[in-house]
């Protein structure tokens, strides 16, 4: 980029700090408040729109009497003051806090620990004084490398994979000191997988603090918040705490949310509303059964089965347990034993956000899947067919015309047995397990129902209404609408990258009985799982002014 172009940019960034500051100016505190706990905000991958987010939330924690601590990896002006824009705050920087373990020293442990992991599933499981360092760098590596597996006789995935493990055994170093200097009774993350991030969730978990999530939802004005102890770090941020699932199955789904589950479902597909932020329904078009089977080449009522392929390189190994090492094993896998079966069809649905993600990567749309399977099987036979990521087949006109689904872990597991498709899972750390989904429990047994899977009749009553309670709970009961405040996913604030996402502040956000308030006290609370949506019926048609 120009000099002049840098300074424009420079002088964008700083008027954008200019509204943010006026943005929240009834929010600021004269002075330090008296404070008996503190809370840390982990913003070691931030952006500025996150670190927005977080400022709000500091504001109402500050005013339940917590110290602001926020860790970043350096010092940033920008992003401190994003956050002093709200009221004072305490900065500590990972840079430098490592007590004399140094990048060499890191290096030269990593390739130790790396002599004792035989298979891949030794490195998934390589855990250092209860840090998972093992999955924080594979999922790092194969993040940025994009690639579906690891490699151990490509030197540049070893090299990889080495450096990755210094990089976390560094970040596990610097988690300690700060956590141990900061003590912290309550956590905040946004990012919490990702080497330096996962090594600072797992210090604050070690340590004994409360730490909580907060993610996008499947809609955009929606976000969700989940509890994390020790024991429940694996799971998915989608995935219903204990707590909630027994209280959404003593209270029952009643016929009123069970056909209310159904209209959102389809409503969500129909306006594309469904994950919007990642604009997975771009171009898509919901065709009817016919249409359907045509477009996938399904001749006569031969069954189908379609296997909902994962992003390959992104969140791999943070959530529960797989039969398989990698996304990649798992697809080839499976689309070995469809091949041995020619009783049905077989569909391969690369995921749509694979366009989605290259864009925001500034990469070129490689279908890693299809590249994976042609090296792996060449040409497919003619019962197994590729649906590509940029496909303008609706993911919901799938749901009248297949008769099963597989996935590790993905959303569509949690939607086809609504329909009752049964849905064939290989991992843990969800949903699986409760009731609604089959869930073999080794790689033999998963083969066994892959051979004989055309024989799997519908789910049962009982297993479609288990089915939709989760559902409902999944979807439309823990996602909270936000209301004083947007993130807004496609804002592009002055054309700036870094302002693609954006923070859009509304006229209530300093209001006592405002969504940050309530949020701030369920974070305070200490006890429920999962943050439940005040308007649970997701009626709520209130509109919100915002400026910035």
């Amino acid at each position: 980029m120009s000099l002049i172009g840098r300074v424009k940019d420079r002088a964008l960034l700083e008027l954008d700090l200019m509204l943010w500051r006026r943005s929240v100016r009834g929010l600021r505190h004269s002075g330090r408040p008296v404070a008996g706990k503190t809370v840390v905000f982990c913003q070691l991958m931030a952006s500025i729109a996150t670190v927005k987010v977080e400022a709000l939330f500091a504001y109402r924690l500050r005013e339940l009497g917590y110290r602001i601590a926020v860790i970043l990896p350096r010092t940033d002006p920008v992003l401190e003051r994003i956050f002093l824009a709200t009221g004072p705050t305490d900065f500590f920087f990972a840079e430098g806090s490592t007590n004399g373990l140094d990048t060499s020293q890191a290096d030269r442990l990593a390739a130790q620990l790396l002599e004792g992991c035989r298979t891949p599933e030794d490195i998934i499981d390589l855990e250092v004084e209860g840090f998972r360092i093992g999955r924080n760098a594979l999922s790092k590596t194969v993040r940025e490398m994009r690639i579906g597996k690891m490699d151990p006789s490509n030197e540049e995935h070893s090299t990889a994979l080495r450096k990755a493990i210094a990089a976390s055994l560094l970040a596990k170093r610097s988690a300690e000191i700060l956590i141990e200097r900061i003590k912290p009774s309550l956590g905040v993350f946004n990012e919490r997988g990702y080497t330096p991030a996962g090594e600072m969730f797992d210090a604050c978990l070690l340590a004994g603090t409360d730490v909580v999530q907060w993610v996008g939802a499947p809609q955009s004005e929606r976000l969700l918040f989940k509890r994390y102890t020790l024991r429940t770090r694996d799971r998915h941020p989608f995935a219903l705490g204990d707590d909630t699932w027994e209280e959404l199955q003593r209270k029952g789904l009643g016929e009123t949310r069970a056909g209310a589950i159904m209209d959102k479902l389809v409503s969500h597909y129909e306006s594309g509303a469904w994950y919007n932020r990642q604009q997975l329904q771009e171009g898509k078009r919901i065709f009817d059964r016919e249409a359907t089977r045509n477009k996938l080449g399904i001749e006569g009522e031969r069954k189908v089965a379609v296997i909902f392929a994962h992003i390959l390189y992104d969140a791999t190994f943070f959530y529960g347990t797989s039969l398989y090492p990698d996304y990649e094993t798992w697809l080839v896998e499976t689309v070995r034993g469809a091949i041995a079966n020619t009783a049905m069809d077989w569909i391969i649905k690369v995921h749509p956000v694979n366009v989605w993600r290259s864009r925001m990567d500034g990469k070129p749309m490689e279908q890693l899947e299809a590249i994976a399977l042609r090296e792996a099987f060449g040409e497919l036979p003619p019962h197994v067919r590729l649906l590509p990521a940029d496909t303008d087949v609706n993911t919901f006109s799938l749901f009248g015309t297949i008769d099963y689904g597989l996935t590790v872990r993905g959303t569509i597991g949690m939607e086809l047995p609504c329909f009752g498709i049964p849905v064939v899972t290989a991992g843990s750390g969800r949903y699986a397990g409760n009731g609604f989904t089959l869930d073999p429990p080794t790689v033999e047994a998963y083969q066994d129902v892959l051979r004989s899977l055309h024989e799997q009749v519908p789910l049962e009553p009982r297993e479609i209404e288990r089915a939709r309670l989760y559902a409902w709970g999944a979807f439309f009961r823990r996602p909270f609408l936000m209301e004083s405040f947007r993130l807004n996913f496609n804002a592009r604030t002055f054309g700036l990258p870094h302002l693609s996402v954006d923070v859009e502040v509304g006229s209530g956000v300093g209001d006592d009985q405002s969504d940050l308030a309530f949020i701030a006290n369920w974070m305070d609370d200490l006890k429920s799982s999962d943050l439940l949506a005040r308007d649970a019926s997701m009626e709520s048609s209130k509109q919100e002014v915002y400026s910035q």
